[in-house]
């Protein structure tokens, strides 16, 4: 008697979930931008500003900021899974399937660079001299600054995402089915500012396009006629 009351609920709880999930996917699958933003020099200040904004709105805000060599790096986030039918960032399906199945997050960078920069080509018998310091005339050879550059810039991002895995697996030999992990001492000492290390390590697994288009258009967005 007990047990219909339970099914019935479960049934409806499905249900709710695959509509949460739905209007998710609709929500993130109707934002859609470019693949890359080239905009002149003088308005180099606020395309970093907004690409700085546009990842703080995704919970993930801005690490690494370097205005100089043109890079952000934002802080990675753990991507939703269908127990968060609340979160956006997924695009697809699979992307909620994935999500849900493994334990996985995202991590951005934006890159900024002269729409006609060519990388250097190494011939094999340069000197490693180092990077080159703030102010010395060695940098400008390696180095373009795009905070006096003049002429068009190109803006890129790259949405990486990737997977935890454990170290330190020990099957139960008793039992066959039980399982623990090895634990490092050093790994439970927590660093000096405060945060916590990660019991696993980051394997990259692949990219997250749309989320990177997506981006992109929230950038040309607070620029205007970028």
């Amino acid at each position: 008697m007990s047990s219909v009351p339970a099914v019935t609920m479960i049934l409806r709880i499905r249900r709710l979930a695959i509509g949460l999930i739905a209007a998710g996917i609709a929500s993130g699958c109707a934002s859609s931008g470019p693949d890359r933003l080239e905009f002149q020099s003088d308005r180099y200040d606020q395309a970093f500003e907004a690409a700085g904004e546009a990842v703080r709105r995704q919970g993930m805000p801005p690490v690494l900021t370097d205005r100089t060599g043109g890079v952000i790096e934002a802080r990675p986030r753990l991507a939703g899974s269908v127990l968060e039918p609340w979160r956006i960032d997924n695009s697809d399906v699979e992307q909620w399937g994935a999500n849900t199945l493994h334990k996985q997050r995202r991590r951005v960078r934006f890159e900024f660079l002269p729409v006609d920069f060519v990388p250097p080509e190494p011939k094999g018998g340069e000197t490693l001299i180092g990077p080159p310091l703030p102010g010395s005339t060695e940098g400008e050879l390696r180095l373009t600054d795009l905070e006096t550059f003049d002429g068009q810039v190109e803006l890129r991002v790259w949405v990486y995402v990737e997977r935890e895995h454990r170290t330190g697996l020990r099957r139960g030999t008793w039992s066959r089915v039980g399982r623990t992990y090895a634990t490092n001492p050093m790994e439970t000492i927590s660093p000096e500012d405060g945060t916590t290390r990660s019991q696993g390590l980051w394997t990259p697994v692949g990219r997250d396009e749309a989320m990177e288009r997506r981006l992109l258009a929230d950038v040309k967005a607070a620029m205007g006629d970028a």
